[in-house]
């Protein structure tokens, strides 16, 4: 998924987990949101290196959101929230069998040799097989094919959690004041 899905699908679940904890939410809000946006993306930093590999793991983010959260309590739901909300996503890969991502970039950009490369580096350098699940017990990458329509799919239904929590998030705002 992009890192707009990423950003809206992490902080619309973190809010969701403080719905009943209201105190807590009030209390410390703007960092809160902070710190699960910063986590929602944090797992894309091993583009630099091998994409999709440890940093996409959910145990060993697991276990970074665990040490940290010992040191620092208030840290441990949001980034918990981000980081597995990021692996949740990145779970699903896109079938770009049909050329889709070509077509896109040739709409965009008219120099073919341009739009050749800007495809290689999409396909290529960001495309991963899924996420090591099961990491550091196993390498295995696991993953769900979405097509251009469930792939659709899949992006309203991160829309619709946005909106869901934002119905959710004014009537519980209205109870506790």
């Amino acid at each position: 998924m992009d890192w707009i899905s990423h950003f809206i699908f992490g902080l619309s679940v973190t809010r969701l987990i403080y719905l009943d904890r209201p105190l807590d939410w009030n209390k410390n809000r703007t960092f809160i949101l902070l710190v699960a946006a910063a986590a929602s993306l944090f797992p894309d930093l091993d583009i630099l290196t091998t994409h999709r590999s440890e940093l996409h793991a959910p145990l060993v983010l697991a276990v970074l959101a665990g040490i940290i959260g010992l040191a620092f309590p208030i840290y441990f739901r949001p980034l918990l929230t981000g980081f597995l909300s990021h692996s949740l996503l990145d779970i699903f890969l896109f079938d770009n069998s049909k050329g889709t991502i070509r077509q896109i970039i040739d709409t965009a950009i008219t120099n073919d040799t341009a739009a050749s490369e800007v495809n290689e580096a999409v396909v290529d350098g960001v495309a991963a097989n899924g996420i090591m699940l099961l990491y550091p017990l196993s390498r295995q990458m696991y993953s769900i094919l979405l097509t251009e329509t469930t792939y659709a799919f899949a992006a309203i239904l991160i829309l619709c959690v946005a909106v869901i929590t934002v119905y959710l998030t004014r009537s519980s705002t209205d109870t506790y004041r």
